[in-house]
């Protein structure tokens, strides 16, 4: 059965943002954009495609990175088999001739940040090895961004459950899942790895998780924005999409992983110039004059899935899908790994022509691809991230060039498009659904804050904070009592402000949340996320706001976790809150209300 497409709607919420101003930034255009962010134009002609291939950069034997113009390859599948997938994989870092360090998961196969592919009630065990060199002096720990608490490395299988901080220590978050806050499943507070420690993870996906994409990378507390703009980043599918919306069943998906990384300092003279972008590791970029877009290959006049991870580490992507100019509708079925029918909203999808998606935040949805020689792109608009915020220009992440015989890997070097299943599972009751209809058990109010840099001292850095209203305001200390007590079976209602002026991205681990009003006014949002963009506060009048509802019913997730600003820089230097959830029987009172 084919989608659909309706009108789009324009409506007060921030499922996404509508606009429809088509915008193209060549290299020699940069500049002038800056002074006008909305003016640009569409290229005119698609490009034949040529395989990927890799760039002549020494770095690449250990951190692959593919030319200019380069087809976006497919990330590398590993599916689970009988309930199991298993893997060796380890993190590896190297630096290219510009001076930018990379970082990358490398199997012990040679796969670098495969897609992991599993279903729900499945096994993931990770055989993790962290493959950083060790700190070699107390100048590189005093770049660590947090507060620590003085503590000597542990030894022992179970030493990175209460690991020492350090300058290159590492490991895993599943981002998005409701995996137990557990160590060796996803406990990101104390499980530390050390340089040329190995650590097994064993993970179970619980049976409940919702189909869709989710993401793994590193979450060490003061160096997480390094290793994840490095590259240290990678897609997790659990499988049953196709379920969940019958409509999807059978169509040709694609997997795209966006990420982000700095130019290095010595090139960075001006702060409005952004992180370059890649797509599965083919530049994405206007940095460079000799700019030569992506190609995403694919079959004339078809319907896809694409499935769009924006695991950059603070780069705000809003995103269109543009065909001869004209912005297309595309048909969203799922946000943040979690299918719109399971919203509670009577809805299996959403038909939008833009989707906003903050870093960390991911959208699966349905194109229909361009006639051959048709001028397509995947595009970024731009975005105001406020008078302190990041550059977020106009900028093609690739061109979209159709091509007979793409999807059965005749042509050379392109490989053969994954197809979802064709049947089509019985559904039962959807996990966590009619979360908009609840009670809740609390009402919270939080808020973003920060104390500007010291305009006497440059290099001052900005204190940033995430505070629950009624404590004092304070940067996140790995070894401090947790900001929230709750007990799992319940919902709560959480205010979040931003008082400050630049966005910041509102994500928690283990649970997903629904919008239910913006700056006070209600909004039907049919989607449930773990990623929400606040916006800047311009100074004067109310702050901006989002109220949701936070989903707590699991009992899965009893334990101690995090939530935080997705702009890792944000992240890092403490603008995180840790809550205890309980089991549903306790009777342990709220340490901190």
């Amino acid at each position: 059965m084919a989608f659909a497409v309706k009108a789009p709607v324009v409506r007060n919420c921030v499922f996404f943002s509508i606009a429809l101003t088509v915008v193209f930034l060549p290299a020699a255009e940069a500049q002038a954009q800056r002074a006008n962010p909305q003016q640009a134009k569409m290229s005119a002609l698609p490009k034949l495609a040529s395989p990927a291939t890799q760039s002549s950069e020494p770095a690449d034997q250990t951190c692959l990175r593919y030319a200019d113009g380069s087809v976006v390859p497919a990330p590398p599948d590993l599916d689970s088999h009988n309930g199991v997938l298993e893997l060796t994989m380890k993190l590896e870092t190297a630096t290219d001739r510009r001076g930018r360090v990379r970082f990358c998961y490398v199997t012990d196969t040679g796969l670098e940040s495969p897609t992991l592919r599993v279903h729900p009630g499945d096994r993931l065990i990770i055989h993790f090895h962290n493959d950083l060199p060790p700190t070699t002096s107390d100048d590189e720990m005093a770049e660590l961004k947090i507060a620590l608490a003085a503590k000597k490395p542990a030894l022992g299988p179970t030493a990175a459950c209460n690991g020492a901080m350090g300058i290159n220590v590492s490991n895993l978050h599943f981002h998005g899942t409701n995996v137990a806050p557990l160590c060796g499943q996803d406990e990101t507070i104390h499980t530390l790895v050390q340089p040329g420690q190995s650590f097994d993870y064993h993970v179970r996906i619980p049976a409940n998780e919702p189909p869709g994409l989710y993401w793994y990378h590193p979450h060490p507390h003061g160096i997480s924005e390094e290793q994840v703009q490095g590259g240290a980043t990678g897609a997790l599918i659990v499988e049953g999409l196709e379920d969940a919306e019958p409509a999807a069943a059978g169509l040709p998906e694609r997997t795209f992983v966006i990420r982000d990384q700095s130019a290095p300092s010595s090139e960075i003279t001006d702060k409005r110039i952004p992180p370059d972008l890649s797509i599965n590791y083919v530049p994405a970029t206007v940095t460079s004059p000799n700019y030569m877009p992506a190609i995403i290959q694919t079959n004339p006049a078809q319907q896809e899935l694409w499935r769009v991870a924006n695991t950059s580490a603070e780069t705000i992507l809003n995103l269109q899908y543009v065909v001869k100019g004209i912005p297309q509708p595309v048909q969203v079925i799922a946000i943040d790994g979690y299918p719109i029918a399971y919203g509670g909203r009577g809805q299996s999808s959403e038909t939008q022509t833009s989707v906003l998606l903050g870093p960390g935040a991911r959208a699966e949805f349905v194109v229909k691809t361009p006639n051959v020689a048709e001028p397509a792109q995947l595009f970024s608009q731009y975005w105001n991230a406020g008078p302190r915020g990041d550059y977020d220009p106009a900028r093609p992440i690739a061109d979209v060039v159709s091509q007979d015989g793409v999807e059965n890997g005749t042509t050379p070097g392109v490989s053969a498009t994954r197809h979802l299943p064709s049947s089509v599972k019985p559904q039962s009751i959807a996990p966590f659904t009619s979360l908009a209809g609840l009670t809740p058990s609390a009402q919270r109010h939080l808020y973003f804050s920060e104390v500007a840099p010291n305009l006497a001292d440059p290099n001052s850095p900005t204190t940033y904070y995430l505070t629950l209203e009624g404590q004092t305001p304070a940067i996140f200390r790995m070894d401090q009592k947790p900001n929230i007590v709750t007990h799992a079976g319940t919902v709560e209602d959480w205010v979040v402000e931003n008082r400050a002026p630049q966005d910041h991205i509102f994500h928690v681990h283990q649970l997903h949340f629904q919008v239910l009003e913006v700056d006070g006014k209600p909004v039907n949002d049919p989607a449930l996320r773990d990623i929400v963009d606040i916006p800047f506060w311009i100074g004067s009048g109310p702050y901006p706001s989002v109220k949701v509802r936070m989903d707590f019913r699991d009992p899965n997730i009893v334990g101690d976790f995090v939530y935080h600003c997705h702009i890792l820089d944000h992240e890092d230097h403490g603008m995180m809150g840790e809550i205890r959830v309980l089991p549903p029987q306790s009777k342990e009172p709220h340490l901190i209300r």
